[in-house]
């Protein structure tokens, strides 16, 4: 009798095999014309979406989540629009290695203006972002605003190791560079330090590590990593988001990121709460100006917070420094 391959074996096998069929499939739709090829993805995706409802599915339930009190047909119409950006994504993904200045102009629109992302992005500094938009031709787009800087994107490893030495690839191919979560905080503030940019993509569920913040009406387990790198450097804060019209075309905005109005030193740990809890409430600002545009699929609520009821309570009376600063 054959001794089975042990599990861990058989697991490598699995995933080997699924990054070769990725790459096929990619390699295929790579053939196509740029918007041919987006029109095939959207037919796929709605195609996958009815047949195995699992997508479809998990996304509606995030948005009834979020939005408890919208209609039905709101419902449909954001799921629809979301469909269609997964879309957009999958097609900006095969297209990454082959972008230019060109495809840039012609697919991207920068807000306030292209000058006001030139001039922000060379100064170097702190990006502060969600899953809103299309994260990757955002940090394509820096690279050609400002292309005397460097960009890190500051990411977890892909449990697939042949997928994330793909993921990799493709993103270096654009000089976008990866600071892993398990490396030494020590070269993210290196970078800092040296005027680069190092790019947090932070509002994934954090665990049961994570601290809990309200977004959309829902208590998040959320990242401190920005807000403890911006309070250990002295460098600019900058806030960006994204969202397409209907022709395909990205929105990028860029804004000045404003610090706590409270010293540092004193109440480390206030700060960087004060800190998380401006910058998910300005991403949340965004969520609701443009929710079909969210990443619905990513479980923002995953982790459920233990005293949820003393949190709720905490957050309603919680006011920032800026907020109290008026009163």
């Amino acid at each position: 009798m054959v001794n089975p391959k042990p599990r861990s074996e058989r697991q490598k096998v699995k995933k080997f095999l699924q990054y070769v069929s990725a790459r096929i499939l990619v390699g295929i739709l790579s053939i196509f014309p740029y918007v041919l090829r987006g029109k095939i993805l959207f037919s796929i995706i709605r195609f996958l979406a009815k047949t195995t409802g699992a997508t479809k599915k998990r996304i509606e339930r995030h948005i009834r989540t979020a939005f408890p009190k919208i209609s039905e047909s709101e419902i449909q119409e954001y799921i629809f629009h979301n469909l269609r950006n997964l879309s957009h994504m999958a097609n900006e993904f095969c297209e990454e290695p082959r972008m230019n200045k060109k495809f840039i102009d012609k697919w991207v629109t920068f807000l306030p203006d292209k000058e006001t992302h030139t001039r922000l992005f060379e100064k170097g500094g702190i990006l502060v972002l969600g899953h809103l938009g299309n994260w990757e031709t955002m940090g394509v787009s820096i690279c050609y605003t400002a292309p005397k800087n460097d960009l890190y994107v500051f990411a977890k490893r892909q449990s697939n190791p042949w997928s994330n030495a793909w993921i990799e690839k493709n993103r270096a191919s654009q000089r976008i560079k990866l600071v892993y979560t398990d490396e030494s905080p020590r070269k993210a503030l290196t970078l800092l330090k040296q005027g680069k940019l190092v790019a947090f993509i932070s509002d994934q569920d954090a665990g049961k590590t994570g601290s809990f913040f309200p977004f959309l009406g829902n208590m998040a387990s959320t990242f401190l990593g920005p807000a403890t790198f911006s309070r250990m450097t002295d460098v600019p804060i900058l806030f960006c988001s994204s969202w397409y019209d209907e022709t395909g075309k990205l929105y990028f905005h860029v804004e000045e990121f404003e610090r706590p109005d409270l010293d540092p030193r004193k109440d480390p740990e206030l700060w960087e709460r004060e800190f998380t809890y401006k910058w998910v409430k300005r991403l949340e600002e965004e969520v609701y100006k443009h929710p079909g545009d969210y990443f619905w699929l990513h479980r923002r609520w995953h982790t459920k917070p233990e005293n949820k009821e003393e949190l709720e309570k905490f957050w309603e009376g919680f006011k920032s420094s800026s907020e109290r600063s008026k009163v």
